[in-house]
């Protein structure tokens, strides 16, 4: 292993660099005019069912943090093994979340029956289709398999900025600045997953997906600009 990579993988530094994005985003938050819209119908659907599947693109993460109410109930997100995927469960839990990490950077047996269990239990996740390394914003069926089997929704949260770095990486990355406009969206992906999917279905299912979570998406740059 170089320096580099056990640099990288150093629980202190991931800690020390999780801690420096929390303040941050903190300091992003509430020096932007904020427009939130639409986490009542989440919070509504969670009293219904008891959790929810929060999905949001790989290029919006940065405000994820902001994703749950933790307050009402708890959430969790899925992490890969990856130096990304590592910051990003570390600044999850700076924030108070549950992580679900997988250790191959593949989405294990354990660890669907461990999401599966806790969407029972009341347990929320959170996951990026379209990570960890992409296609970008090309959803992938992991979301409707849960949906199909916890018979939970599947909600779309995005987030937009007036003022933001795009950062060069594989999906683009918007990272916020302060002092700007942010809009913060929950909308409700209004498909009931049936008990039994084929995998044709599943496909389709998620393909129909990932153009809610566009147009969502592009409805929170929009705001932003306006």
């Amino acid at each position: 292993m170089t320096l580099r990579q056990r640099i990288a993988s150093s629980a202190t530094v991931n800690r020390a660099t999780a801690w420096l994005f929390r303040l941050w985003l903190t300091a992003v938050y509430h020096s932007s005019r904020r427009e939130a819209d639409g986490w009542d119908t989440v919070a509504r659907l969670i009293e219904i069912h008891g959790a929810v599947i929060i999905v949001c693109w790989h290029q919006r993460i940065m405000m994820t943090p902001w994703m749950f109410d933790l307050a009402q109930a708890p959430c969790r997100s899925l992490t890969s093994a990856g130096r990304a995927g590592r910051l990003v469960g570390w600044l999850h839990r700076a924030f108070g979340y549950g992580t679900v990490p997988m250790p191959k950077g593949v989405l294990g047996a354990a660890e669907m029956r461990e999401v599966l269990r806790g969407l029972k239990q009341g347990i929320s996740i959170g996951i990026s289709p379209d990570g960890p390394r992409g296609p970008a914003r090309v959803a992938k069926v992991t979301p409707i398999q849960w949906a199909r089997t916890a018979q939970v929704p599947i909600v779309v949260f995005t987030f937009s900025a007036s003022r933001f770095w795009s950062w060069r990486t594989w999906d683009r990355l918007m990272f916020p600045l302060p002092f700007g406009r942010v809009a913060l969206l929950w909308r409700v992906w209004d498909r009931t997953v049936p008990p039994r999917v084929s995998e044709p279905e599943g496909a389709k299912l998620a393909a129909d997906l990932g153009t809610f979570m566009d147009a969502v998406t592009a409805e929170a740059d929009a705001r932003v600009r306006g």
